[in-house]
């Protein structure tokens, strides 16, 4: 019985860049380590189960080609047979942030209700990692992370695995059954834009994540596409030098806000933080350049978290209602799980965000 504990896996594995969708990317089968190690299906079955005598040779040769072939059984194909395992996996970006637990909470509480349980897994943007999710016993996959392979995305809708993706960055190009929910931020970060616009700010900064790896956003994400298309429509510039992104840590961050007035000589009035912590590392940044906020430069950031009240001054922010996002999470996988033979393609559904105005603008 579904007890409301949470279940934290954190895997580490070498970085995996993001290729496009390949549709062609095949499972491994048991027919294939057959192939591979010249017996029969039903040898290779034994050796894997351990339920029947394999004599030496023939054990090592479907050992080896286990091995060589990366396989692993597949435990959701062997569950869609039988009885539900009510276990739902979400992977998400940053599961130490505020954000994704404020949203687990909200889950979990719909997820009670409907005896589900759920466990939170961060993304590790390796091919060896997704072959784990795929051969593990969930009854469905929620993914929010901006970083997870299109073509790993495309080989679980095409395993049909019920996926419920949160619309971080465009996923257009995914075909098949899956559940799609825009949580607004694409129309959010073109509200943050003319907030600032609104306040005769017209020299704006972008501060993108930070990540260990050193990773940008790409512009089919949807909080820096609704940056550049809202400052385009306004004739604002939008170059390179309106973002900082690839930052490793605070530091470089900081380093990085310092050379653009200092070095660069770009004195901007407006301040774009991707989430909350962007926007203060930024407000911070800027104090210390002797400017002062919101006189000098207005700054505004991305989810209201908790920070934004005790920040000086107080920071504004986009909220995402996660409530909503958290019901329509569990209604959608749920529908997928259980009646998933009777759609054609993917289900949408489109929620809103709430600016929340405070003194740092």
């Amino acid at each position: 019985m579904y007890t409301g504990v949470y279940t934290l896996f954190i895997l580490h594995f070498p970085e995996f860049e993001d290729p496009m969708p390949d549709k062609t990317l095949k499972t491994i089968t048991r027919a294939d380590i057959a192939k591979e190690a010249r017996v029969s299906e039903t040898v290779v079955s034994y050796v894997i189960n351990g339920n029947r005598y394999v004599n030496g040779e023939k054990r090592q040769r479907v050992e080896e080609a286990i091995a060589k072939l990366k396989y692993r059984p597949n435990a959701m194909a062997r569950a869609l047979k039988g009885k539900k395992s009510n276990h739902i996996l979400f992977v998400a970006d940053d599961i130490q942030g505020e954000y994704f637990g404020k949203l687990i909470s909200e889950i979990d509480t719909f997820a009670y209700k409907e005896g589900y349980f759920i466990t939170l897994c961060a993304d590790h943007k390796d091919e060896d990692f997704v072959d784990r999710i795929y051969s593990r016993f969930f009854d469905g996959i929620v993914i929010g992370s901006a970083n997870f392979p299109l073509k790993q995305i495309q080989r679980l809708v095409n395993s049909d695995i019920p996926i419920v993706l949160l619309e971080i960055r465009d996923y257009s190009s995914i075909t098949g059954v899956y559940g799609l929910i825009n949580t607004g931020l694409y129309r959010g970060a073109r509200n943050c834009v003319r907030c600032l616009y609104d306040r005769g700010r017209r020299n704006l900064l972008f501060l993108d994540r930070i990540s260990k790896e050193g990773q940008r956003s790409d512009r089919d994400d949807w909080r820096l596409k609704g940056f550049f298309d809202q400052s385009l429509e306004y004739g604002l510039p939008v170059t390179e030098r309106n973002v900082i992104a690839g930052c490793r840590n605070e530091s470089e961050l900081t380093e990085a806000i310092r050379a653009k007035v200092q070095d660069e000589g770009y004195i901007f009035d407006g301040i774009f933080g991707r989430n909350d912590h962007m926007a203060l590392l930024g407000m911070e940044a800027v104090k210390t350049l002797g400017f002062a906020v919101p006189r000098d430069i207005s700054v505004i950031g991305f989810d209201n978290s908790r920070m934004c009240r005790f920040a000086s001054p107080k920071l504004s922010s986009m909220e995402i209602q996660q409530k909503s996002i958290g019901e329509a999470i569990m209604k959608m996988i749920i529908s997928l799980i259980d009646n998933r033979s009777s759609f054609t393609s993917r289900i949408e559904e489109h929620l809103e965000t709430q600016l929340i105005m405070r003194s740092s603008i």
